[in-house]
């Protein structure tokens, strides 16, 4: 059984620099750091030329954020514009999100607009870290109540064939399409992505508690693109944490889907890389027992997000009433 969407990978080119952005506003904590060799086993599993490079393990409310530093990285093919294909971004969504805006910009953000709204309830904004690596963060004032540093909430992937995608994180997750929808051109979107006239299909999938998000591109094109590599500069993969790797693994390996190597463990975790339709990098990880406190089930936030869509359907609610009467 899939237990959720456990971290996103972020190849860095500073350790230090990046450990330090995403600490802002307490969002995300170091827990871990260590050495990874250079080995066949593990640049078989990567599917990179060297595998040498320092991680860092950082935790949030809701789940991880994972940074590399290879000793040996590939060079990126092109700047991370919101419409190209690959994970594009990952969210990070707070009750206030001004402030969150202005504590990001402080720690080094790059922005072309602050925040603004969709018409959701939400606020919006893309910025970039100090390496141009995309993040959306969402403002959410409904959610005054709740008592928590800002969260993780989703990662997004952008694809030139978002039904055919959609459909395999469906097969991976078992979860469907909970919601999807086609967008634009409205000058609303053209504020928070910096382009103009964009039009786009977006769909959203279930990852445990967290989500999925997919975007196709149609103005300007989502074009498609090389296979992610995983020392590449920028969003690299994401994780899904199991219960039972072993099943997982040969579930999806009957239904066709193509992994790097068998599953290994490098103590504290079992692991095995695999390739969606797109040549994106997903991973399944399964939590050795004595290593607990690296799984969901021991995030402080584990409730937030079940907490966050009451509070949603809630404001909706009261939205519709208000204006039927």
């Amino acid at each position: 059984m899939i237990k959720g969407l456990h971290h996103a990978g972020l190849s860095v080119v500073d350790l230090e620099r990046a450990i330090c952005f995403y600490k802002t506003a307490h969002t995300f904590e170091v827990i871990s750091r260590f050495q990874v060799p250079n080995r066949a086993d593990l640049r078989a599993m990567m599917a990179v030329d060297d595998s040498a490079c320092e991680v860092a393990l950082l935790r949030g409310p809701t789940g991880f954020l994972e940074l590399f530093q290879f000793a040996n990285p590939m060079a990126p093919d092109g700047p991370p514009e919101v419409y190209r294909a690959g994970l594009r971004h990952i969210c990070i969504q707070a009750a206030d999100g001004d402030r969150l805006y202005d504590d990001f910009v402080e720690a080094g953000a790059k922005s072309h607009a602050r925040p603004s709204g969709l018409g959701t309830g939400n606020l919006y904004c893309y910025i970039r870290d100090p390496e141009d690596n995309i993040l959306e963060l969402e403002g959410l004032p409904y959610a005054a109540s709740v008592a928590s540093p800002p969260w993780f909430a989703h990662v997004a992937v952008v694809t030139p064939n978002i039904k055919r995608l959609t459909a395999f994180y469906s097969l991976v997750t078992g979860a469907p399409v909970h919601s999807s929808g086609y967008f634009g051109p409205e000058p609303k979107f053209d504020v928070v992505a910096g382009l103009e006239n964009i039009v786009f299909d977006g769909a959203w999938v279930k990852a445990g508690p967290l989500t999925l998000e997919f975007w196709q591109y149609h103005q300007p094109q989502t074009q498609s693109r090389p296979l992610a590599n995983a020392s590449k500069h920028g969003w690299t993969h994401f994780a899904l944490e199991v219960d039972d790797l072993d099943a997982e693994y040969q579930r999806l390996l009957a239904a066709g889907v193509h992994f790097h190597s068998a599953p290994m463990s490098n103590g504290a975790v079992r692991f095995v890389y695999g390739r969606d339709p797109d040549g994106n990098i997903f991973e399944l990880l399964q939590v050795l027992p004595g290593h607990e406190h690296l799984s969901l089930d021991q995030v402080t936030g584990r409730d937030l997000p079940a907490e966050i869509d009451r509070l949603i359907a809630q404001f909706h609610r009261a939205r519709a009433h208000g204006q039927n009467n």
